[in-house]
């Protein structure tokens, strides 16, 4: 048997094809062709990454997430990994994977990925849920580090905001360490680090700047840190986000030309 990864031409998508070996690769474009198939593992990084489209059009985002969820009904497999978001969290301070989920005034990114949670939960019996923070790695094409190598929109970043930035490089080996361990739940994250941290210490620029919202501020820990050589409810000390950031900035090429986009 053979396995399958859905979702391939995204960052997280890509950034597994190179870790690992699929022999069948799906996206929106071809998921119609996988029913009826059988699998050993399939991986499932195929939900829109795009919060701010989501949130913007909730019902085009739900109805994306249940033709995903109708395709994976009509797919057989051994196992089941599912890449979810730490938006799946209300308030996403000092939660881990003990925390029950509060769906009640959810936006809408996160209440339609908590449904694809609750799908993968109920339909396959042999399951492993990864949970996400913000990311980085090569070919990291949003977010606040790709907005600061590209200068991109830095007119509306708050220093004072507080994410967690998970190395991409561990993906494949982090979730086979899940996978061995028997876990159905797992957050993969990094210690919290603020926007100014990371351009101070990743691109070597003080930054201070306050914009008129409210800073977003975000503490996703785990109950597994052990298992991955971690500690203090993370996998990864912010001294190993830093380093991250730094070989991102150092070996990343520059990608826009103009101050367009994103700072999300």
């Amino acid at each position: 048997m053979t396995n399958a990864l859905i979702g391939y031409t995204g960052f997280v998508g890509t950034t597994l094809l190179m870790q690992d070996a699929f022999e069948a690769l799906f996206r929106s474009t071809n998921i119609g062709d996988i029913a009826g198939q059988s699998y050993d593992t399939v991986v499932c990084a195929g939900a829109p990454a795009q919060k701010w489209i989501a949130n913007r059009d909730p019902e085009a985002d739900l109805r994306n997430i249940d033709a995903l969820i109708g395709a994976l009904r009509q797919v057989e497999c051994r196992h089941f990994t599912l890449i979810s978001t730490v938006d799946v969290f209300k308030s996403p301070l000092n939660v881990d994977e003990d925390t029950p989920i509060d769906e009640d005034g959810l936006h809408a990114y996160g209440l339609n990925r908590r449904k694809l949670e609750k799908f993968v939960q109920s339909h396959f019996a042999d399951h492993l849920i990864v949970r996400l923070p913000g990311l980085v790695g090569p070919g990291l094409r949003k977010n606040v580090i790709f907005d600061f190598l590209n200068d991109n929109n830095v007119g509306s970043i708050d220093s004072r905001g507080v994410f967690q930035f998970y190395p991409m490089v561990n993906l494949a080996y982090d979730i086979a360490t899940a996978r061995r361990a028997g876990l159905k739940l797992v957050h993969l994250t990094a210690a919290p680090i603020s926007v100014a941290e990371i351009s101070t210490l990743g691109f070597g620029k003080p930054f201070t700047q306050e914009t008129g919202n409210a800073a977003a501020r975000y503490d996703m820990r785990t109950c597994h840190a052990a298992l991955f050589g971690g500690a203090d409810g993370y996998q990864y000390s912010s001294r190993e986000t830093v380093l991250a950031v730094r070989a991102y900035a150092q070996s990343e090429p520059i990608t826009l030309k103009s101050d367009k986009g994103s700072a999300s």
